[in-house]
């Protein structure tokens, strides 16, 4: 009987994790896909295996309520990590003949993981650097457990309309 009850627990997870996904993509306006190309988690390299399993962040607006989403999803898995953001800060730098232009985004992030019980808020950092060969990111996230999070990759998309929420 325990056997079958977890069994249920599981696949019952499985269908949600895997509606949520879709729910992503499909239901909601999507601003921005972040393409991965390096990851660390409290500083361990883990760059191939979100290679393999397709991991992107994605920024979003719900149509319910218009707010502004992060997803950082697993297509492989169909699982995420997926919440609103808020307390949205912007510092721009613009483009001179010794940088490129840059925008820096902090925000608070109030995740909740479809693949565990694990929920909660974190603080991001998000850089974008505009380079001739397109935008490039870094994403830093730092939740209550104090074990950072780096993302590093490239820009498919804008991020303009996420402005209109800057906390002023």
């Amino acid at each position: 009987m325990k056997n079958i009850k977890t069994i249920g627990a599981i696949l019952l997870c499985s269908i949600y994790t895997s509606m949520s996904a879709q729910y992503v993509k499909e239901n909601n306006d999507v601003l921005s896909i972040f393409k991965i190309l390096d990851s660390r988690d409290n500083g361990t390299d883990l760059t191939s295996e979100m290679i393999k399993g397709n991991q992107q962040l994605i920024f979003y607006k719900t149509k319910e309520n218009n707010q502004i989403m992060l997803s950082n999803f697993w297509e492989k898995s169909k699982s995420q990590s997926y919440g609103s953001i808020f307390c949205i800060t912007k510092e721009e730098t613009p483009e001179s003949s010794e940088n490129y232009k840059r925008i820096d985004y902090t925000f608070n992030w109030n995740y909740v993981n479809t693949y565990d019980d694990v929920k909660g808020v974190a603080e991001c950092k998000l850089r974008l650097l505009y380079k001739p060969q397109g935008i490039y990111f870094k994403l830093d996230i730092l939740p209550e457990d104090l074990e950072p999070l780096v993302y590093r990759g490239e820009l498919k998309g804008e991020l303009t309309e996420i402005d209109s929420f800057i906390k002023k």
